[in-house]
């Protein structure tokens, strides 16, 4: 009786530990609507276009360090620390090497999404609406 117990506390304890695990590892779902960038999911963020100051597809993250979010094998997502110049960086991979990266005044993100079409696909989206918002301000 004492070890069932033991069993069902450590199953309490854990649980929290599995939900937030899991949820990590899920794809983040992304909506372009508005001129708004919708990132759901761990990390996720919401950003307007006409907020981007560059937008760029790279194929490598820069070298991160001091980890203020979650990384396991393919999977990144939260607040890092590039270590070229100590700025920090929203990176949110999920398993793809081609990442969407664009910087606003406040913030720098890289992120992609599942697989590669996908990524360029919003990728093209993305430059679409970012440069109609630039030829409209000038």
């Amino acid at each position: 009786m004492q070890n069932w117990k033991k069993v069902f506390l450590l199953l309490i304890v854990l649980m929290p530990s599995f939900f937030f695990l899991s949820k990590a590892f899920m794809d983040n779902t992304v909506e372009l609507k508005e001129g708004t960038l919708e990132i759901n999911g761990a990390g996720g963020l919401e950003t307007k276009v006409s907020d981007f100051e560059s937008l760029e597809l790279v194929t490598a993250l820069p070298e991160l360090g001091g980890t203020g979010g979650f990384s396991l094998g393919l999977v990144k997502k939260g607040n890092f620390i590039r270590t070229s110049d100590q700025a920090m960086v929203r990176v949110i991979k999920n398993d793809d090497q081609q990442f969407i990266h664009y910087t606003t005044s406040t913030m720098d993100v890289y992120f992609s999404l599942s697989n590669k079409e996908q990524t360029l696909k919003l990728f093209q989206e993305l430059s679409e609406e970012y440069l109609e918002t630039v030829s409209g301000e000038q």
